[in-house]
């Protein structure tokens, strides 16, 4: 199995970013080519949780469910704030849930600078990433020419498809991740 991380906008993400997140992690598990490593490490925290809700809650920052946060944010409040404090502790998961993968399989239809963070993380890594987009979207807040300047650059690590319907994104990535030979 396919170790991925399945990455889009975070915070303030829509029914857009959530429905492809949801989707994506489904059809790994259906096709058990791969998994989502977020997906991987809090299932066992929420084993009663139905799986739709839980992929769906997962999609949130961590901070919002992971029951080591309280704690951690709690014991360090005297050295920062809870935004910093909230940053680190996202971050050092992230980090882990990064380390672990092989690949990244990426929405571009929300991203912003966490995205390209994380893209170039994975870049960085030289590590695969898989990236859609819809086409017909509204493209005020996202600059299209970025993502597509990533496989212009990188085009040995990074595979863009448009699609129009997520319906249209299972069989590339599945073909994706069967081709790519991990």
């Amino acid at each position: 199995m396919i170790a991925c991380y399945v990455s889009g906008k975070g915070m303030y993400a829509s029914e857009t970013t959530w429905n492809f997140k949801t989707r994506v992690i489904a059809w790994l598990a259906q096709h058990r080519l791969g998994y989502d490593t977020r997906h991987a490490y809090y299932r066992p925290q929420f084993a009663d949780m139905e799986e739709g809700a839980f992929a769906r809650m997962i999609c949130d920052p961590v901070e919002y469910y992971d029951k080591d946060w309280p704690a951690f944010r709690d014991a360090n409040l005297a050295r920062a704030d809870e935004w910093q404090l909230a940053t680190e502790f996202m971050l050092a998961r992230d980090l882990g849930f990064q380390a672990e993968a092989q690949c990244a399989i990426v929405c571009f239809d929300e991203a912003g600078m966490g995205t390209g963070v994380n893209s170039m993380r994975f870049l960085a890594q030289n590590k695969p990433i898989l990236g859609f987009y819809h086409r017909e979207l509204e493209t005020r807040q996202r600059n299209i020419s970025n993502f597509l300047q990533l496989q212009i650059t990188h085009p040995q690590l990074v595979t863009l498809r448009a699609y129009e319907d997520v319906e249209q994104i299972e069989q590339p990535l599945i073909q994706w991740l069967q081709d790519k030979h991990f």
